[in-house]
């Protein structure tokens, strides 16, 4: 998965649990560059608990491009690689509702078989069921960095080659 154009590393942030994307990142899992890093509007307002995780506020997203308008770089970013994400079927479900409520396609995000779930192979790697978190900052790019890390350890990458891509704070 760390070869030239096969993968990118995808994650999300959404108003609520399983709610509508507010922020969303693609990493290419290769050279580590920030593919697409943008905040969204997702035109109701964030939760407290949503909130409280990943710190998005509703003045945060004002003025943010709406999910029907960053939906064909998304595609265009992510087409002809496998997608990477942690939680793989919660990305890939809030990608689709939000596709579903507009009205739009989702392409081949909407294909299981375009997807990978980095959770299940750090589950398989250390032979460990369950759960275990990322570590990441839960915002997209945050999370996507460490899921890149994730990645390159389970790729048995030497130290020196994680954390290549440039951390941006929010």
């Amino acid at each position: 998965m760390l070869q030239p154009g096969a993968s990118v590393v995808l994650d999300t942030e959404t108003h609520d649990l399983y709610g509508r994307v507010m922020d969303i990142a693609v990493i290419d899992s290769h050279t580590g560059e920030i593919l697409l890093n943008t905040l969204v509007n997702p035109e109701i307002p964030v939760t407290a608990e949503a909130f409280d995780v990943h710190h998005i506020s509703d003045a945060m997203v004002d003025g943010a491009p709406t999910w029907d308008q960053v939906l064909p770089e998304v595609l265009r970013v992510t087409e002809g690689r496998t997608v990477l994400a942690y939680k793989e079927e919660y990305d890939r479900t809030v990608i689709k509702e939000d596709c579903r409520r507009l009205g739009l396609k989702p392409g081949h995000l909407g294909k299981p078989a375009t997807w990978e779930c980095l959770m299940q192979a750090r589950a398989d790697w250390e032979e460990s069921p369950g759960y275990a978190r990322l570590g990441g900052d839960h915002r997209a790019l945050g999370d996507a960095v460490a899921a890149l890390d994730l990645l390159k350890d389970l790729a048995g990458a030497p130290p020196w080659a994680r954390s290549r891509t440039e951390k941006v704070s929010a």
